[in-house]
């Protein structure tokens, strides 16, 4: 009779103790999770295509200064070349040929590290804009992790690439495979377009 009734309370003190585990057990829903490929997102969204039609004026402008000072330099060098060498006149034509020289290449200096200030900040402002639209986009459909999908292209012939580069673009791939029902990646070029549409 009382191992009866340890046996009954035994188990309803177990009972009690599993009963808000189970409890939790059913409230803890599993995760969801998605992926994106910020690379894709990069390449596609109308932002990037449109700093780049920019750059590429950019470019095209800085080309033409660029050939314009180095015009400059020929024309002053012709100039001294007439010159009789060792002369006051040819001294001074050489003076402004280096001077012209010098400045020539800190301008070229100084719009490469401008270009690559400029280049850095984009890059890092767009990165951001990515991470906040894939928070946007999840959070919209109820999903509590987004891996960032790493896909490196692979050359048609691998014998163009070493076995190291080989090694390093497959460590680099992080996700072997991918069910695109999950995969969100047009989802947030088609949130960050839309903003950028309205200029936000």
């Amino acid at each position: 009779m009382k191992s009866s009734r340890l046996l009954i309370l035994s188990s309803f003190a177990i009972a009690l103790l599993l009963a808000p585990l189970a409890a939790m057990a059913q409230t803890i829903a599993p995760a969801k999770i998605a992926t994106a490929n910020p690379a894709k997102i990069f390449n596609e969204i109308q932002e990037t295509k449109d700093l780049k039609v920019a750059m590429e004026a950019k470019r095209k402008q800085l080309e033409g200064m660029e050939f314009e000072k180095r015009q400059k330099i020929k024309d002053l060098q012709a100039k001294r070349d007439q010159l009789q060498a060792n002369t006051t006149q040819w001294r001074d034509a050489n003076r402004d040929l280096l001077q012209a020289s010098l400045e020539f290449e800190v301008w070229g200096r100084t719009q490469q590290a401008d270009v690559q200030t400029e280049q850095k900040q984009q890059m890092m402002n767009l990165f951001n804009k990515i991470t906040n639209a894939a928070q946007e986009v999840a959070t919209a459909k109820g999903i509590d992790l987004v891996v960032a999908e790493q896909r490196p292209e692979f050359p048609d012939n691998i014998d163009q690439i070493n076995v190291d580069q080989l090694r390093g673009l497959i460590n680099s791939r992080n996700v072997l495979f991918v069910n695109p029902k999950i995969d969100i990646s047009n989802e947030i070029i088609a949130a960050m377009d839309a903003k950028f549409k309205t200029g936000k």
